[in-house]
Formats: structure tokens, C-alpha cells, sequence
């Protein structure tokens, strides 16, 4: 009997233990996914300028190696955390590491907590890392976070690291595409009632576009044709239009597949292919008349050189199109004429909005 007590005893000071030891190793860890979601909100503009302010800190603390306890919720198991620390660690020691943006597309209240400590969200961050051989990579991580603190202050604080990319290569890059022709370079000659526009192209970055608009424009496919639709300060599109059975005559005998190149954007004056999803390319062409970088709030985002950036400010384009449509040549003389064809009056014509009032014919397009 006496045996069986200490058997006993020993059983229970056992599992005592072994609960004192979990609590004391995860710190009673709390499950924040167990939440109750009370209130879906948007954030308001000084949330989103507290959450910047917030974020250029902690990545100041990865770029100087301070650590990132204080922006990492203090009450998730310690595996979490180390998750999150060895995510960020990964960037310590470089070159350097830059802010570019974060926003909180998610944001709600939840239940069982005070007011002070019951605002969660889905927080996006991007931002951009130089490495000592001088590549730049743009990475983005989703987080979600935490609101905690005291009637005094509040920080946002990491539960856990949703998603991440691996980082996109935005080193400089070499834009060509804005110069003269070089000598024995094809170039393209557009013939219209409005003028000449000439056009580079580039048969080494997109082979089967330009072989495409090489071989139409042999055939005579453009001649006397118009300018299909002309949208003031963005583009002039040629070729077939929508819905008229014809946008898939190619040299191919149908649509063909995209080209696109992170060495070519929708600059103003680029000559891009026309589709109707990814793929369909086929006759459809636009010229980009944009003087002024259309959409600049965008810039920031897109995972773009800072090059390239620049150079949409500098010369104006549509970079919200880049990565969509196949960029295939550069007006190189003649944007007086592209300009001028904007400046036409247009209306509806059957199904098509931005039509031209009064054709503006393509007479001839030659290339030599």
C-alpha cells in the first residue's frame, strides 16, 4: 500500500513538473488565430501614417542589427518568434536595406481585450535590399500584427509571417530602348495622312513580334487602314478591332504568345502589341502618347529599377501596363505626329467608344 502512495506521488510530481516546465518554456504561448473578429474597418490615413512611421523603425533596426524583439508580439510560442527572427536576420549585414512602403489592406477590432490592445491586421511591407556585389533585390512580406500597448501608446507588433516572395532582381538596367537607331539597324517607317512617324525595333528582345510586324508591313496588312482608337494622353491603337473576326491574322495563321522583357516598358512612344488577354496577340499594335508618367502613385509600388523610375518621370509612359502587353519598337522621331493624332475628336461607332470622328489613315508602312 505504502508503495503504491509513493508510485503515486511520484506520478503526480512528475506531471506537476512536466506542467511547470511546458508553462515555464512557452510562457502560457497564446493563440491569436483563436481570436473573435467584432468590427471589420479601413484604415484611416493617420493609421496608415503611424504604421509607415512604425515600419522605417524596424527596418532601421534589421539594417543597424539592433534586434527586432520590440516589434515581434512578446506572448507567441517561441518557435513563431524564432521564425520570424531568422526570416529578418537573413537580411542583416548587407550593403544596404531601404523602407519602401507598407499598407494595411485588413484591419478589424476583436473580442476579449481592452481597448487599448484589440485592433489586428494584415499588413503588406515591401522593401528593398542592396547587396555587396551591388544587386538589388525588392522583397515583399505579408504580416499579420498587432496593435498593443496602454492608454499612453500603442505599436504594431509581428503574430506571424503570412507569405513572402523570394525577391525580385530590380538592378539597373540597360534602356536602349530610347536610343537613336544604330547604323544598319532595321527601322520602320509609318506613313499617315497626319505625318511620318519613325519607329526602332527590337528583334533581339521580342523575335516573334517584330518578325510578325516586319512580315505584315511587307504585305501591304497596314496600308490605308485607320487609327482604330485614339485616347487622349495614353495611347493610339491600330490594326483590327475588337470584335471585328480579324484581330488574329498574324503571320502565324492565329493569336501568338507574349514577349515580355524587363529591359522594355510603355515609355511614351513605345510600339506595343494589342491583345485581348495574355497570349492573343496578333495584328493589334498601340503607340503610347503619354507626355507625363500616367498614375505616378504607382511607381512606388511596382517592383521596377530605380532607372526605370526615373526615366518614366523624366519621359512619361504607362508603366501599369508594363509586364501585360509585348513592347516590339520605340518612336524615334515623329512624336510631333503621335501628338497630333491625339488631338482628334472622337465619339462612339457601333460597340467602340474613342473612335476617330474623322479617319486618320495609315497610308503605308515600310521597313528598311
Amino acid at each position: 500500500m505504502r508503495k503504491s502512495f509513493v508510485k503515486l506521488a511520484l506520478a503526480l510530481g512528475c506531471a506537476l513538473f512536466g506542467i511547470l516546465s511546458l508553462t515555464a518554456f512557452t510562457g502560457f504561448a497564446k493563440n491569436y488565430d483563436d481570436e473573435v473578429q467584432t468590427w471589420q474597418m479601413l484604415s484611416r490615413r493617420w493609421d496608415e501614417t503611424l504604421l509607415q512611421a512604425r515600419e522605417e523603425e524596424f527596418i532601421k533596426a534589421i539594417k543597424e542589427q539592433k534586434g527586432i524583439e520590440d516589434f515581434i508580439v512578446p506572448d507567441i510560442a517561441e518557435e513563431e518568434k524564432e521564425g520570424i527572427r531568422n526570416f529578418f536576420r537573413s537580411f542583416e549585414g548587407k550593403k544596404d536595406i531601404r523602407y519602401i512602403y507598407s499598407k494595411m489592406p485588413i484591419l478589424h477590432r476583436v473580442s476579449g481585450t481592452d481597448e487599448y490592445n484589440d485592433l489586428r491586421g494584415i499588413m503588406e511591407l515591401k522593401f528593398q535590399v542592396t547587396e555587396r556585389s551591388n544587386k538589388v533585390t525588392e522583397h515583399t512580406v505579408l504580416m499579420k500584427m498587432a496593435q498593443l500597448g496602454d492608454a499612453q501608446a500603442q505599436k504594431w507588433k509581428i503574430i506571424g509571417i503570412l507569405w513572402k516572395d523570394k525577391g525580385i532582381d530590380v538592378s539597373d538596367v540597360n534602356l536602349y530602348q530610347l536610343e537613336k537607331p544604330r547604323r544598319g539597324e532595321e527601322v520602320c517607317i509609318m506613313t499617315t495622312d497626319a505625318g511620318v512617324i519613325k519607329l526602332r525595333l527590337f528583334p533581339k528582345k521580342a523575335p516573334i513580334a517584330v518578325q510578325n510586324w516586319i512580315t505584315l508591313s511587307k504585305q501591304g496588312f497596314y496600308n490605308g487602314t485607320p487609327f482604330a482608337r485614339v485616347i487622349k494622353d495614353y495611347v493610339i491603337q491600330g490594326g483590327a478591332l475588337d470584335g471585328s473576326g480579324d484581330e488574329s491574322k498574324s503571320s502565324y495563321n492565329g493569336f501568338f504568345q507574349d514577349e515580355v522583357n524587363m529591359e522594355l516598358h510603355n515609355f511614351n512612344g513605345a510600339l506595343c502589341l494589342g491583345n485581348n488577354g495574355p497570349h492573343t496577340n496578333g495584328n493589334q499594335f498601340y503607340i503610347v502618347q503619354c507626355n507625363k508618367v500616367r498614375n505616378e502613385a504607382s511607381l512606388p509600388i511596382i517592383s521596377f529599377p530605380e532607372n526605370v523610375k526615373a526615366k518614366y518621370r523624366e519621359v512619361g509612359g504607362i508603366p501599369e501596363l508594363d509586364g501585360r502587353y509585348t513592347v516590339l519598337g520605340q518612336v524615334y522621331e515623329g512624336m510631333d505626329v503621335v501628338d497630333k493624332i491625339k488631338g482628334v475628336k472622337t465619339g462612339n461607332k457601333g460597340f467602340h467608344q474613342d473612335v476617330p470622328v474623322e479617319d486618320v489613315v495609315i497610308e503605308s508602312v515600310t521597313v528598311a
